[in-house]
């Protein structure tokens, strides 16, 4: 019973520091033709991390990254102070241009400072992990998400799609508020990991009383 408390508070605490260190944008303000296939939900962006940004992007089922943009870039972002930076890619992918400020925009979602590509002509890729550090004066230095304002939401990136429809185009991604599973910037647990936060600390708040009689019993 011991051992199984301390795992909980443990569990819990873990739950608690990931969950905090993670923000989830969702791909929903669609700028396609004639939109993407119509879907509240075209993928998610998932961001942890300080002074390295992890990036995780996975589309929606028979939602794939467009590698033909026609002048738009297939992922696009902003920094706050737009420090320069140094991308890491996998296979397949490449920046556009040098990582630092600039500006190139994104069918109505207004200009961006850091862009990448697909490079690989693969219509079938929906998902895409990539790391981001402050590089030559910025090194080291803590990243934080910056936003531009389109259709009165705050759009935290572009991502240039083939939807689930065949069209393409952009969709921005907008902070994600509730019911998505990870926990916004607040760091605020899910009620589930409260409950297990619960347990564990009544579970060893008992622990802790036994062992007050125990040892009140010994001297007695």
């Amino acid at each position: 019973m011991k051992k199984f408390l301390l795992g909980a508070v443990a569990a819990a605490g873990l739950a608690f520091a990931s969950q905090a260190g993670a923000a989830t944008y969702v791909l929903t303000d669609d700028h396609c033709t004639g939109t993407c296939g119509g879907l509240s939900n075209y993928g998610t962006i998932t961001v942890s991390g300080t002074t390295t940004l992890d990036i995780v992007i996975d589309l929606a089922s028979n939602v794939f990254f467009n590698p033909n943009g026609n002048g738009l870039d297939t992922v696009a972002w902003d920094l706050v102070n737009n420090p320069l930076i140094s991308t890491s890619l996998p296979s397949g992918w490449a920046v556009n241009g040098v990582q630092s400020p600039g500006s190139n925009h994104e069918d109505g979602f207004g200009d961006f400072d850091y862009m990448i590509n697909i490079t690989n002509g693969s219509t079938s890729t929906h998902h895409l992990e990539f790391f981001v550090t402050g590089s030559g004066v910025n090194a080291g230095n803590t990243l934080t998400l910056d936003h531009n304002v389109a259709d009165n939401q705050n759009i935290f990136f572009s991502v240039d799609v083939i939807g689930s429809n065949g069209k393409t185009g952009v969709i921005g991604a907008t902070a994600c508020t509730e019911n998505c599973g990870v926990i916004i910037q607040g760091g605020v647990p899910e009620p589930a990991t409260w409950a297990m936060m619960l347990v564990g600390f009544g579970g060893m708040g008992a622990l802790l009383r036994q062992r007050r009689r125990q040892a009140a019993a010994a001297t007695a």
